[in-house]
């Protein structure tokens, strides 16, 4: 009976504890030494343990684990400290691979360093799990924030920013913690966040300087002087926020937008200077050599076209007696 109870004591330690009780029944059933094989071999175990352990913290840093779930990793991290400082004095005395972990401990070093390689392995590889859930579930924010951060938008909206970051960060901690339909209960109006900001920060970095340029000139002369090119470089210019609130990545065409606008604005800027030039001229009793000036200018044209000299015309006339040749 006595044997009957010893040999079904070692097949629970084998059922509860894995591998690392081929080891540690060494010192509980024959009281024999080990042999110089199996102390080689409990070494080797401990050897490869440690091993798988470390190509999981290495596997940990490349695939930034902590970012995706910081709990567990900070858990390995800390378990892989104590597994490397285990694993240093065994190294140093590989002989004592059988030896009992410590005064109180039933475990062999060799068997206690495979347990500590074991929690590091279920940590890393929880973490991974973490990360796959968190990638596939937030896929569409990750790729809002990357719009955000190419567009500097941290710096030019850091409240907006800031607070979706933290929901973010929120978000992920929930799917760590098993909430997956709660979050997925709060993507929709999370993501409506995300696509006002990312509207915000492109129409900020392509239509900006067009806006700033446009307030300038409202406040100005030049609105006054020409009200319906004012109005035509700022239809131009809402219509190509208008494009970008529909179609918010599509940047080629968003450019041309915006540089129409921009063309509208060089227009105005050139048509006043000419108001500017001639209203000087009228100033200056100049009026004469700016008509002659012109006129010049058509007859070249005119000669060009075949229409030789038509300077009985009006400028309109000889204008569209050129269009009419083209």
């Amino acid at each position: 009976m006595q044997m009957k109870f010893g040999i079904v004591f070692g097949a629970m330690l084998i059922g509860t504890t894995g591998c690392k009780t081929l080891d540690s029944v060494q010192n509980t059933l024959g009281g024999t030494s080990p042999s110089a094989e199996q102390i080689q071999a409990a070494y080797n175990r401990a050897e490869t343990a440690y091993s798988e352990a470390q190509q999981a913290m290495h596997l940990a840093n490349v695939e930034l684990l902590a970012e995706y779930d910081l709990n567990r990793i900070d858990k390995a991290q800390k378990e892989w400290q104590d597994l490397k400082h285990q694993f240093s004095e065994l190294k140093a005395k590989p002989h004592e691979a059988l030896d009992s972990a410590s005064f109180f401990s039933s475990q062999t070093v060799s068997a206690e360093i495979i347990e500590m390689s074991q929690k590091i392995l279920a940590l890393v590889g929880g973490a991974q799990a973490a990360k796959k859930l968190i990638l596939s579930v937030l896929e569409p924010v990750r790729s809002h924030f990357a719009v955000l951060d190419k567009f500097d938008s941290q710096q030019q909206f850091p409240t907006r920013y800031d607070k979706l970051h933290k929901h973010h960060n929120k978000l992920k901690v929930m799917l760590v913690d098993g909430k997956q339909p709660d979050v997925e209960a709060q993507l929709p109006s999370y993501q409506a966040q995300l696509t006002r900001l990312e509207k915000d920060a492109v129409s900020l970095y392509y239509l900006g300087q067009v806006n700033a340029e446009l307030k300038m000139i409202s406040a100005s002369t030049k609105a006054q002087v020409l009200p319906s090119v004012y109005a035509d470089a700022r239809n131009t210019a809402d219509y190509a926020q208008q494009f970008i609130n529909l179609n918010v990545r599509d940047y080629t065409n968003i450019e041309d937008k915006v540089h129409s606008a921009q063309l509208q604005i060089f227009r105005l800027e050139h048509l006043f200077a000419e108001h500017l030039a001639r209203k000087q001229a009228l100033d200056d009793k100049q009026v004469e050599a700016q008509l002659l000036t012109l006129e010049n200018q058509l007859l070249e044209l005119t000669e060009k076209a075949g229409l030789g000299d038509i300077r009985h015309l009006s400028f309109s006339n000889q204008l569209k007696a050129i269009k009419d040749t083209l």
